[in-house]
């Protein structure tokens, strides 16, 4: 019935974007309805959201002109209302990207995006309130964020954003919490599984001091067996501005702790049987995380052309997981102690009188610095068998970035984006388990350039193109060419370059309506990826090449009614594997569903009374890099949330897998039981008090 269902709304979003894609050609209003207002800056700026967006001078938002790629925005109204245990679950209502629920406990999954899948570490670079915010191997760090604090989600999808450097693979994430303001927010929440959660938000704005501070507490048995997870942060945020609005400064603080049991993976006939049981031999299984964030904010404009923005922070994260992946293996227990340090600065000038309509020239330097520890003990039942590690890695590591890039609005109806950055990494390791020390590999200079244009000739329909290279190194000891059993490697090894390009259309011709069509395609050279076989190790996969398409669209047919979808069809393929694995050549990357496409009615009544109803799908996957195995994990899973506002409180009800769909989150191997069922239909209701 729920596949069904999920293909009647893909084909009914099919026709109605065919529908709207012939009005917005044969339309004679190419601009907004009569009687709207529309600022210079909108009449530039074409931008996909889902959800409200808040924008103000002193905190605005990325737009799809300030950077001619797909970049997508999920607003706070639809990010509140969102019920996660793991705040990375955010991701899966962003367009394009396909989610992981490995249910391993404090590592309970990730998300993917254009032809990466969601086993490995997700190439994204994830910054909170601009500060970076990934371990030293790659992987985003969104536990911290309890969806009531954050503003909005930010993601930009491609190569050719020169922002950033480490980790920017396929993209990067911003997320932004919320600030400033004078009101006060109380949610209550209980549903399935006995979950309940607490959340306070208090915000104070007065004589440009203003004053944010969030508690957030959050427990659940979870579905499965063994599934506990609890968490709790405390943030506040503290930010002045001078009365000519010339100087801001602030600071960030955060603590977090979590801990979550782990279910361990299923085989299929386990999941068939019973999708709730606890692997046998990951009865014991699960982790602690804990966090702590110090950041300093400052933004001076010096005149009305030129602005300097700085951040500076310092951050502790620690994780301590015990996890087994068959009978005959070991428990381990793994250990990842990490400080991170570092400042960012960027200062703009941007001119109207330089001949062209304007201009914008930004200069970006950052530096971060981490000193950490991983280690691992075989256990037994979270108790150590010896004294001595299996694994002791203690290394420092330098990172440091500049980019230059102009913007320049040449005509009204043509802009070029051009920009050049460069990046160099050091740093050392010692082995002391196997008394082996190693410098990290010398890169180089890793050279980055990134071009795109924007041009509109027609107000509302934007054609836009992009070229860009990012780049990607080994993680943990292969940074170092140090193998986990201490063997030292060839320290000639290059980094991987990623070449990628986009092109497609932005359309919103009228205010009611925005859609984007494009083609994109990238290849990598020495690909690097862990082996996912538990020895820690990384491995060099050759060349790689991904290509797909991607349409997203939102139409507002009623000021009550908003509908919004996306569909993505990509490929992923080892072209030139290494040398070791000469049987992938031409194979699909494993777990990379060949589609991933979302879908939904937003709808919203003066009375108070609002609804969300979405479905979420996406195609199956080969599950090993022979594609050998049968493919798996496809599904469509609808979700409901309904709200009713009477003055200050807010009631809401959310039901996840309204249709009760039996489906795996995440599939990762056959042999050993690599199954993660999805959970099943839950309800949850909430109450929100304002003051």
């Amino acid at each position: 019935m729920i596949k069904e269902f999920g293909n009647k709304m893909k084909q009914g979003m099919f026709f109605l974007s065919m529908f709207v894609i012939v009005m917005m050609f044969v339309s004679p209003v190419f601009g907004h309805e009569p009687g709207s207002v529309e600022t210079e800056e909108e009449k530039s700026k074409i931008y996909m959201k889902i959800g409200t967006i808040t924008v103000t001078e002193e905190n605005p938002y990325l737009k799809t002109a300030d950077i001619p790629t797909s970049v997508d925005v999920l607003g706070a109204d639809q990010i509140e209302d969102q019920n996660v245990d793991f705040s990375m679950e955010l991701f899966r209502k962003l367009p394009g990207t396909y989610y992981g629920n490995w249910n391993q406990g404090i590592i309970a999954g990730v998300f993917g995006l254009r032809g990466f899948n969601q086993d490995h570490d997700v190439p994204v670079a994830l910054h909170v309130d601009g500060i970076p915010s990934n371990w030293h191997y790659g992987r985003l760090d969104m536990q911290p964020y309890f969806p009531m604090e954050i503003e909005r989600i930010e993601l930009v999808k491609g190569t050719n954003d020169p922002r950033y450097g480490l980790n920017n693979v396929a993209g990067n994430a911003n997320l932004f919490t919320k600030q400033g303001g004078n009101y006060s927010k109380v949610k209550l929440l209980y549903g399935s599984f006995d979950t309940n959660e607490g959340d306070i938000l208090v915000a104070s704005e007065d004589g440009g001091f203003s004053q944010t501070y969030f508690v957030g507490y959050r427990r659940t048995d979870g579905y499965r067996d063994h599934s506990d997870a609890e968490k709790g942060a405390i943030s506040g945020k503290w930010f002045y501005t001078t009365n000519d609005n010339r100087l801001t400064v602030g600071a960030i603080a955060r603590v977090f702790d979590m801990k979550a049991d782990s279910a361990g993976y299923l085989t299929k006939e386990q999941a068939e049987a019973d999708p709730t049981q606890v692997q046998s031999f990951s009865r014991t299984d699960g982790g602690e995380q804990k966090n702590r964030h110090l950041s300093l904010h400052a933004d001076y404009n010096f005149n009305e052309n030129l602005a300097w923005s700085v951040k500076t922070y310092g951050q502790h994260m620690e994780r301590t997981r015990w996890c087994r992946f068959s009978e005959a293996g070991s428990q381990n227990e793994r250990i990842q102690d990490e400080d991170q340090y570092g400042i960012i600065s960027t200062l703009t000038y941007e001119t109207a009188e330089s001949g062209i309509n304007n201009l914008r020239l930004t200069w970006g330097l950052d530096y971060q610095y981490q000193d950490n520890i991983y280690q691992r003990y075989y256990t037994d039942d979270r108790v150590r068998q010896t004294g001595i590690p299996s694994r002791h890695w203690d290394f420092t590591s330098w990172y440091w970035g500049s980019y230059v890039q102009a913007d320049a609005e040449m005509t009204d109806w043509l802009r070029f984006v051009a920009g050049l950055r460069l990046d160099r990494l050091d740093g050392k390791l010692e082995d002391k388990v196997n008394n082996v020390k190693a410098n990290m590999i010398n890169y180089g200079n890793i050279w980055q350039p990134k071009i795109g244009t924007v041009i509109t000739p027609i107000h509302g329909y934007n054609l836009y193109a992009n070229w860009g290279r990012t780049f990607q190194v080994g993680a943990d000891n292969m940074r170092y060419a140090i193998k986990t059993d201490g063997t030292l490697l060839n320290q000639d090894i290059d980094y991987s370059k990623n070449d990628g390009w986009e092109a497609g259309i932005k359309l919103s011709p009228v205010e009611w309506l925005a859609a984007r069509l494009s083609y994109w395609e990238q290849k990598a050279t020495d690909e690097v990826r862990l082996k996912g076989d538990g020895s820690g190790d990384y491995e060099n996969y050759g060349e790689t090449k991904r290509d797909g398409w991607d349409f997203v669209l939102s139409v507002r047919p009623h000021e009550w009614v908003t509908l919004w979808g996306s569909y993505t069809k990509q490929n992923a393929e080892y072209t030139k594997p290494d040398y070791k694995y000469p049987e992938r050549k031409g194979k699909d990357i494993e777990k990379v569903p060949d589609y991933a496409s979302k879908a939904g009615i937003d709808f919203e009544h003066p009375s108070g009374f609002s609804s969300s109803l979405w479905v979420e799908s996406q195609g199956d996957y080969y599950v090993n890099a022979t594609n050998t195995e049968t493919k798996e994990g496809d599904y469509d899973v609808v979700n409901l949330n309904v709200k009713y506002k009477l003055k200050n409180i807010t009631f809401g009800l959310e039901i996840l897998n309204l249709f009760d769909e039996e489906y795996y989150g995440f599939v990762w191997d056959y042999a050993p039981g690599g199954f993660s069922p999805g959970d099943e239909r839950s309800y949850y209701a909430s109450v929100v008090f304002e003051f």
